[in-house]
């Protein structure tokens, strides 16, 4: 691999990149820089006979959690988010390892002399020629010079994260070429021959017609294909492979929800009174919202009365300005106090137009307010507008149109955009700032002044308050304790105290959360650790408590034939059937078929190899397939479908029609099965790797 100091030595230069905005990231991230308990013994798993240190993998993690920051920067980092990183980063982690070993075995490897090509040489990689920083501003051409002088400067940042940064960036982009090299080795050992293109060019065009009878598996009596014990266990013993299972566990639980008590609901009630008498004297009404509401959302806009949402509000919009009416439930566990704070005769609606700036490196909000000043006056001495907005504005999508935003009612813009454009007067021009950057408005036409009211409200929502979670607390303690202590089987108490058991089956060891149990990990980790039998502690979930009882831990391996004894009798019943239909089948004709099993023949039925399905009868892949294989005016012999047994005459079958256009054929079915073998190719891979996954014995 190319070091720093090698590829410095012969240009200045060093490139890796992880996409085009993540480059863009670390460049103005680098830039800006220059203006201004251990547990490494322990392991989470092994791969190729070598183990993975937690420490490694927990570097991973963290790299995962900062880039979902920094894409979600207004999300919440969930522990069931967590959980998904967790999982995202083990997989990333495994198929890097995965792959550098089969790159090593194949020799599949990148040259100082190739790397140092695709950063400055005549081929350089698309994602390095595609970055704006390295492009010339007037042209928009890759420049090497950028390169150059970027690099010159990566050691001036003294914390070395630059650099580090870049090295990183250097690892991926090397990764990136090895995996187009090996995945060119995949596709260039495909080959599609002409014959093959002939096939599927006439699979998608013929069509075979035919007759048949089918004789539904319901109406043959099971007494006479009941299976043997010796024909379940044969069956399971050939199909083994096809009833393997991972560890996991099997719970039942009970969920005591915690509900808001009348008590709860009372002292809500009573919170929002007390603050009633400020409310209605406190003049800065946004910050008593603020300060005291549950709705955290609040807006403060002029509404019709049309618009209001709360009965109550409509009731408020001919009272006085400044009255206070509530306390008042306006939902479901939902307290509210209402104010009318303001009544105003405003336009239902504006017609208005906007430039828009945004601050940036290289343009303060300072500047930009000066800047629009200067176009205030500039079109005050007669500039038009709509030739500034198409010059300068960053809203596109309206500087095209001169900056015209149509009609539009109040509440529709954030607030101090709506606030500018319906207060001013026609013709009048605004700066005002919002969080997308800073406006300069002009309002064309305005409707008819109608009366507006603007109210502001307290939202209180009822929750349970500490006495009753521990009133909750220690029903679900008292009933693990009636288990534990007295020893009552977990079914019988929950029919005694008629509760409602829920149960989740097969629970994997990384599986992030009980079903129905939201962010339940560590009832997932109970389970991993307990004994079958065992009951647990008492689990709090948000507002639930939970007492899980194990009943069945499921070994890695194969499932026991005891378990999907049903599901094999099944199918050993279908395959019974058959045998004893084509048994006592003794016509040679469908006629003979129909009426000896009390069918009827169904004629004229329609197949194509495109298309799996029949009318009338569904998905029957086994059933296609024969009538494609069977020559005309032969009775086929008993196909078993899935609902039904089958014989068939073939009627009539499209003759193969030959195509000059094969080329195109070739080049589809090529990209049709690199795509697949893609994903297979891996899979092998990963299964050959010998991975151990202990991550449950950590989170």
């Amino acid at each position: 691999m190319a070091t720093l100091g090698k590829i410095r030595n012969r240009s200045g230069l060093l490139l890796a990149v992880i996409g085009f905005a993540m480059l863009a990231f670390i460049l103005t991230d680098f830039m800006n820089s220059l203006g201004s308990g251990d547990r490494s013994s322990i392991y989470v798993g092994e791969i190729f006979g070598k183990d993975i240190l937690y420490q490694d993998y927990e570097k991973k993690v963290e790299e995962g959690i900062n880039n979902w920051k920094s894409q979600n920067q207004q999300g919440i980092l969930s522990q069931a988010i967590i959980g998904q990183i967790r999982q995202q980063m083990w997989e990333q982690y495994v198929r890097e390892k995965v792959m550098d070993n089969e790159y090593g075995n194949l020799g599949i490897s990148v040259s100082d002399d190739e790397f140092f090509e695709l950063l400055q040489g005549v081929n350089v990689h698309p994602q390095i020629s595609q970055v704006p920083a390295f492009q010339d501003p007037t042209t928009g051409r890759f420049d090497r010079t950028k390169v150059i002088s970027y690099l010159k400067q990566i050691d001036q940042d003294q914390t070395g994260e630059a650099r580090n940064r870049w090295l990183s960036f250097q690892e991926y982009l090397i990764g990136l070429i090895k995996k187009s090299k090996y995945n060119t080795l995949i596709n260039n050992s495909m080959y599609v021959t002409t014959q093959e293109a002939q096939n599927s060019y006439n699979e998608k065009l013929k069509t075979c017609i035919f007759d048949y009878v089918a004789i539904p598996y319901s109406s043959i009596d099971d007494s006479i294909s009941t299976p043997t014990k010796r024909q379940l266990k044969t069956y399971y013993n050939d199909n083994k492979e096809n009833y393997k299972q991972d560890e996991s566990n099997d719970v039942d639980f009970v969920v005591f929800t915690v509900f808001p008590s009348s008590d709860d609901d009372e002292m809500t009630r009573l919170s929002l009174q007390e603050l009633k008498s400020d409310f209605n004297l406190y003049d800065d009404y946004e910050l008593m919202v603020k300060r005291n509401s549950d709705n955290r959302s609040s807006t403060f806009t002029y509404t019709t009365k049309e618009n209001l949402q709360d009965t109550k509000h409509k009731e408020l919009f001919e009272a006085k300005e400044g009255i206070v009416i509530g306390p008042y439930l306006a939902s479901k566990d939902l307290y509210r106090l209402s104010k009318l704070v303001s009544v105003q005769y405003r336009p239902d609606s504006v017609l208005a137009r906007h430039i828009l700036l945004k601050p940036s490196e290289n343009i303060s909000l300072d500047s930009i307010y000066v800047r629009l000043e200067e176009f205030k006056s500039q079109i005050k001495k007669g500039s038009d507008f709509g030739d500034l907005a198409q010059l300068y504005s960053e809203d596109k999508s309206t500087a095209i149109k001169g900056g015209e935003l149509g009609w539009f009612q109040e509440g529709v813009m954030v607030d101090s955009f709506n606030e500018a454009c319906f207060t001013s007067k026609k013709g009048e021009l605004k700066i005002v700032e919002s969080q997308f950057g800073v406006h300069l408005i002009e309002v064309n036409m305005l409707s008819k002044p109608i009366r507006k009211v603007k109210i502001a409200s307290i939202d209180r929502f009822v929750e349970p308050s500490t006495e009753t979670y521990n009133k909750y607390y220690s029903e679900a303690a008292q009933f693990a304790g009636k288990i534990l202590n007295e020893k009552i089987p977990f079914d019988t108490l929950v029919n005694e105290q008629n509760l409602l058991k829920r149960s989740d089956n097969k629970v994997s060891v990384n599986k992030q959360s009980v079903a129905g149990l939201p962010n339940s990990r560590d009832l997932v980790r109970w389970l991993n650790k307990s004994e079958q039998g065992d009951v647990s502690e008492v689990f709090q979930f948000d507002n639930t408590y939970v007492v899980a009882f194990l009943t069945k831990k499921n070994k890695e391996g194969y499932i026991p034939l005891s378990e999907v004894k049903e599901e094999i009798k099944s199918l050993v019943t279908k395959q019974n059937k058959l045998n004893y239909i084509n048994s006592i089948t003794k016509e040679q004709d469908l006629d003979g078929i129909a009426k000896s099993n009390n069918q009827v023949i169904i004629q004229g039925a329609v197949a194509n190899m495109n298309d799996m399905t029949i009318q009338q009868v569904g998905y029957e892949p086994k059933l296609v397939g024969a009538v494609f294989g069977l020559e005309a005016s032969i009775l086929s012999p008993p196909i078993k479908g899935k609902n039904a047994i089958f014989y068939f005459n073939v009627v009539s079958k499209d003759e193969n029609v030959l195509t000059n256009n094969t080329l195109q054929i070739k080049r589809d079915i090529k990209k049709a099965d690199f795509a697949n073998a893609q994903g297979a190719v891996y899979n092998v891979l990963k299964d050959n790797a010998n991975i151990k996954d202990n991550r449950s014995e950590f989170y």
